[in-house]
């Protein structure tokens, strides 16, 4: 083997172990980068939540504030329990046990905490002051709609269920985030 033909060979292997290394150690890189794209990393009840016994909401009553939370949360790595995902407010609407109304306690402006206004009777939310009438509608300030509704019934044997859903903030439509 002649001189050049050596180094050519030399330089042609050398690129190509270099090469090599080169991809095993980008592999795993690579992997932990573009693994979790696409995947679901949180994992957060879709089943209706049981939130007690629906009885304790009266007809005619204000509405009340009723934490929903999670029984189970998880992730890739972990499971928690007893989240706390949000709350939600809780009316009466009739005299059947079905007859139950839940809005999310989250403006759908900016995502402030919604209270209850018993001078008004109406929801306020007091990081811009846009007020919401009990049926969620709006009534004043910059929200662009009105409190989400959310899914809620009542079950064979009285328990109150609710499906937690969170909505996109800052915009006219409801749409899941």
């Amino acid at each position: 083997m002649s001189d050049p033909d050596r180094r050519k060979f030399l330089s042609i292997a050398t690129c190509a172990i270099g090469g090599g290394v080169g991809l095993v150690s980008v592999a795993p890189v690579l992997r932990v980068i573009l693994d979790p794209a696409g995947k679901e990393t949180v994992t957060s009840p879709s089943a209706p939540l049981d939130l007690g016994p629906a009885a304790r909401f009266v007809a005619g009553e204000p509405p009340r504030r009723v934490e929903v939370i999670a029984p189970v949360v998880k992730d890739a790595w972990t499971a928690a329990r007893g989240v706390v995902l949000g709350a939600a407010w809780v009316t009466r609407i009739g005299p059947r046990p079905g007859d139950v109304d839940a809005r999310s306690a989250i403006c759908p402006h900016l995502g402030c905490g919604v209270g209850y206004d018993p001078a008004q009777n109406n929801y306020l939310c007091p990081c811009h002051d846009s007020r919401f009438a009990l049926s969620g509608d709006v009534l004043s300030g910059p929200s662009e709609r009105g409190l989400d509704a959310l899914p809620v019934s009542v079950s064979a044997d009285g328990r109150l269920l609710l499906t937690w859903e969170r909505y996109k903030i800052g915009q006219a439509t409801k749409e899941r985030a």
